[in-house]
């Protein structure tokens, strides 16, 4: 019988590379940054961001604007829904992304409304 309360138990001895190891973000590639962004999402805004391309413009400054390239306007509705786990997730993967812009591509346009880290619409 195991005692829950014996701490010295010898069937629980696990050496350290029996744990997962988890990379430090300044040790990860943009797309391994990418796909830890995604996975903070529920199913449902996974399968949304499946069909979305991204990319990162940077700036001179040091900082930069994650874009967001949506399949269709719906998507894009979508997703500005939910400004705020979009901002909370960008703020856990990227430490220089100041702002978001949601995008789709209609009549061979791009159109695109960007957010700031806040989620507040950046108007031109």
């Amino acid at each position: 019988m195991i005692d829950p309360y014996d701490f010295e138990d010898d069937d629980f001895d696990f050496e350290d590379e029996d744990f997962l190891k988890i990379k430090p973000i300044s040790q990860m590639t943009e797309g391994e940054k990418l796909q830890r962004f995604k996975g903070f999402f529920d199913s449902s805004s996974r399968a949304m961001l499946q069909d979305c391309l991204f990319r990162i413009v940077n700036y001179e400054d040091g900082t930069g604007t994650l874009e967001i390239l949506c399949p269709n306007e719906v998507v894009r509705q979508r997703l500005s829904k939910k400004k705020r786990k979009i901002t909370n997730n960008i703020n856990t993967c990227w430490s220089h992304i100041r702002w978001f812009s949601l995008c789709v591509q209609q009549d061979s346009e791009l159109h695109c409304q960007k957010f700031t880290r806040n989620g507040d619409l950046v108007t031109s």
